[in-house]
């Protein structure tokens, strides 16, 4: 079978499957459980990768862009709780009413507007995961913090109501660069926005936010490393 097809499969059908119901315990997972989740991911990574069974579960999930399904599960919990249930511990307001403005060409610094920045540096202090959304005409991002493939710490805002998607996983990505900054830590950005990443790497936007993103990963120099992953949805 085409291995682009088997992922839209694992996709669509397995993955739901797996964690049909991760809104509710996915944020009570037990150790047995999640190398039970492993031992399940890592029998579809294989076939993906068409790599040696001797190959670890965290190298597969690396070559395929597939995250654990344990983080996954987590992540499902944490909309839940942000989206329907409305948690108090989750209602930050990130104000942002002026994020966006254009920006005259001159007025960019030049040596920020190349920024070259790697996809992953090595001996990372952290791997760090971003995301923004939009439910229910109510916009917000989540930074989840791992160490040593544990999720030690998790960031949830909301946004204003009238801010992009756009908007909410540049925020992310730019809290995420400000965190590293603050703790003095190597971290690794992983983000589902091909467009951040893009606006972001372009010479030529006039964006002010983005611009004011760029500045504060200019700042950070070589302790972020920022790639793509593939979105679930």
């Amino acid at each position: 079978m085409n291995k682009n097809l088997l992922k839209i499969w694992y996709y669509t059908v397995i993955e739901k499957v797996l964690l049909y119901g991760a809104s509710v315990w996915g944020g009570a997972l037990t150790k047995n459980q999640i190398d039970r989740l492993h031992s399940i991911q890592r029998i579809f990574l294989l076939k993906f990768t068409r790599a040696f069974r001797t190959s670890s579960t965290n190298v597969l999930n690396v070559l395929t862009g597939i995250p654990p399904l344990h983080i996954v599960a987590k992540a499902e919990f944490i909309k839940f709780r942000i989206w329907v249930n409305r948690s108090n511990e989750y209602n930050t307001i990130f104000d942002i009413n002026i994020l966006d403005k254009y920006v005259p060409f001159k007025n960019i610094p030049s040596r920020q507007k190349l920024i070259n920045l790697d996809s992953k540096i090595s001996n990372a202090d952290y791997e760090i995961y971003t995301d923004g959304s939009r439910i229910e005409n109510e916009t917000g991002f989540s930074v989840c913090i791992l160490k040593d493939e544990i999720n030690i710490q998790n960031y949830l805002f909301k946004l204003n109501t009238y801010n992009s998607v756009f908007q909410a996983e540049l925020a992310a990505i730019e809290f995420a660069v400000n965190w590293a900054v603050k703790e003095k830590v190597k971290v690794n950005i992983h983000t589902d926005s091909l467009s951040s990443i893009s606006a972001i790497n372009s010479a030529n936007t006039r964006s002010e936010f983005v611009n004011k993103v760029k500045s504060n990963i200019f700042k950070a120099k070589k302790m972020v490393g920022l790639s793509w992953v593939k979105a679930h949805v």
